[in-house]
């Protein structure tokens, strides 16, 4: 399942990414689209990314896997599924947020009855720094600005993020993440709260709970289950079956040279999956709160790499744990 991350034809433009709509095409992999672009493989899609101008951040969807259904919540990007809860308006597909940053939230949207008491965030789209394709696979380079939502010219910092979309063993599809904060506007802090970062929705049938879940959850050091969320771990894999009946599953894996690796993880029974490393204080009931704290200090940066495989079978059908001791290996 090891991914190649040679790539070398290169397109450099702005959110229209092919010129004026033309499709890039090397190998099996293409592109095409503006806003969203959408990213091919011999033809069928793969995953869709959208600049989140009308939602408050950039996100993916769908995300199609292997047996070639889609395996993020449709819900609230597309309606007519019935199994979906609608809850969480915040959860959209597979994303990058934080829920505390120099006191503005990240994470969650206006209007959320629930969440009256927060001053709001935006992660606006700026600019593409690059796409890339070849049979390699394709990868998609962008820049973005975390603002005020209630004024747009307050900046609290900006972001470099790369994502490379590759083919693994039995037609996994793997996705490198490398998300660069930056504290290009001032000193910025990002507060210990438990919603943050590397995120995905799953679909309902990878729930552990609920009427149609029948999935499971398992961590690199073994726990399974509800005893995964907030446990440090290098990897956490969500396996159960698509909508179709197929075995699949969706493994995130943390880079060892992350702040905090091992990371910890917000791994909830209702399908949402993230990697966290500013949740300390959270889930650590013998911690104090603030723990997860981290300021990032004027023109400093802190990179983070995570790798998503979106799998056939079990976690041991699909050999995760020697999947991590592979990518661990690759820059040794």
């Amino acid at each position: 399942m090891k991914a190649s991350l040679l790539l070398v034809a290169v397109c450099s433009c702005l959110l229209a990414a092919p010129a004026f709509g033309q499709q890039i095409q090397a190998g099996g992999w293409s592109i095409k689209g503006s806003d969203p672009i959408q990213v091919y493989f011999k033809n069928e899609l793969v995953t869709a990314y959208n600049a989140g101008k009308a939602e408050g951040k950039p996100f993916f969807y769908p995300v199609i896997g292997p047996t070639g259904e889609n395996l993020t919540r449709h819900w609230p990007m597309k309606e007519g599924f019935e199994d979906e809860a609608h809850d969480h308006i915040h959860h959209r597909g597979m994303w990058y947020g934080l829920g505390n940053v120099n006191g503005l939230d990240f994470w969650h949207f206006p209007g959320d009855e629930k969440k009256k008491d927060r001053n709001f965030g935006r992660i606006i789209h700026k600019s593409m720094n690059g796409i890339l394709v070849n049979s390699s696979g394709v990868t998609i380079k962008t820049k973005s600005d975390w603002v005020s939502h209630s004024d747009n010219a307050q900046k609290v910092c900006s972001d470099r993020r790369a994502f490379t979309f590759s083919k693994g063993e039995d037609d996994a599809v793997i996705v490198d993440t490398e998300i660069t904060l930056v504290a290009e506007y001032g000193d910025v802090t990002i507060h210990d709260d438990k919603e943050g970062a590397w995120s995905i929705r799953v679909i309902p049938t990878l729930r552990l709970e609920g009427d149609h879940a029948k999935g499971s959850i398992l961590n690199s050091e073994g726990m399974s289950g509800k005893e995964a969320w907030g446990k440090r771990a290098n990897w956490v894999d969500y396996h159960g079956v698509d909508r179709a009946g197929n075995s699949v599953g969706i493994a995130i894996f943390d880079h060892p040279k992350n702040l905090r690796h091992p990371t910890w993880w917000h791994a909830r029974h209702y399908g949402l999956f993230t990697a966290n490393p500013f949740g300390q204080g959270n889930f650590e009931k013998e911690t104090e709160k603030g723990a997860g704290d981290y300021t990032i200090k004027k023109g400093e940066e802190v990179t983070f790499r995570y790798r998503t495989i979106f799998h056939k079978g079990t976690s041991q059908e699909a050999e995760i744990a020697a999947e991590y001791d592979r990518y661990i290996g690759e820059e040794k």
